[in-house]
């Protein structure tokens, strides 16, 4: 043993206050066993110091590219969310209206729509040639199929961006008006005899700041197809505005 290890074995016997079977080979153990403790201690601190040291140089030695993303070839940038489909669009509205339409007339059944990017040229049947209109990105029409107790019928629907004469619009009414809402758009309504004692039309029409006008209109027969007179339109004018200011139907 070295002058050192008797020194440490004599100070641990000290501190330890050695038993009265004080034994020489037990302490020169125990010196030992501590000296390991101590070399293992190193060993762990050394190691733990290295893997920090690396872990602050890897970064630097990795091949960055022009957004220094480590290890990346190539520039990796977020994808924009496609926009929504004009046919998308005009399937929602649709099934928002279905919706709206069977919560406030009860009486209704076999409920469904079919809208279409574009004006559909929808007229009366006893014209003989459709009215030319002209189709933007922004426009979508169709119909709004319904059955009540006369028999199977449609509501029309337009939106498009082709403006509103207001003047055309009421011409014939026995009644029209403008109503201005909350949010700042306009609803015209109007009724029309066509002389008939009943009304033989109904319609709304909304427009918006943007310039989009919404058209929701009922006749006394099926539009989509002509057929099915009957004496009175299906849904008068106070519907027909609670469905174009539905405030779940996303128009524009």
């Amino acid at each position: 043993m070295s002058e050192q290890e008797i020194r440490e074995g004599m100070l641990l016997a000290v501190w330890d206050e050695p038993p009265l079977d004080f034994d020489p080979d037990t302490l020169i153990r125990r010196v030992e066993q501590k000296k390991s403790r101590r070399r293992a201690l190193v060993t762990v601190g050394v190691a733990t110091a290295m893997i920090v040291v690396a872990s602050f140089s890897l970064p630097g030695l990795l091949p960055r590219d022009r957004n220094t993303q480590l290890g990346s070839e190539t520039q990796t940038t977020s994808s924009p969310a496609p926009a929504e489909s004009m046919e998308r669009k005009a399937q929602l509205v649709g099934d928002r209206l279905v919706s709206s339409l069977g919560g406030r007339m009860t009486n209704l059944k076999d409920l469904y729509s079919s809208f279409n990017p574009g004006r559909v040229p929808v007229y009366p049947p006893y014209q003989t040639k459709a009215p030319d209109w002209s189709t933007r990105d922004s426009d979508f029409s169709g119909y709004l199929y319904l059955t009540d107790d006369i028999g199977p019928t449609a509501l029309r629907v337009t939106v498009s961006k082709g403006g509103l004469n207001t003047k055309s619009f009421c011409e014939g009414a026995v009644e029209c008006k403008d109503v201005r809402q909350q949010d700042g758009t306009v609803v015209s309504t109007a009724e029309y005899l066509q002389g008939s004692p009943e009304v033989q039309l109904a319609q709304v029409a909304r427009r918006f700041e943007s310039g989009l006008v919404v058209q929701i209109a009922a006749f006394a027969y099926n539009p989509s197809n002509g057929n099915g007179q009957r004496q009175t339109v299906p849904v008068r004018v106070g519907v027909l505005t609670e469905l174009v200011t539905d405030p779940g139907i996303r128009w524009e």
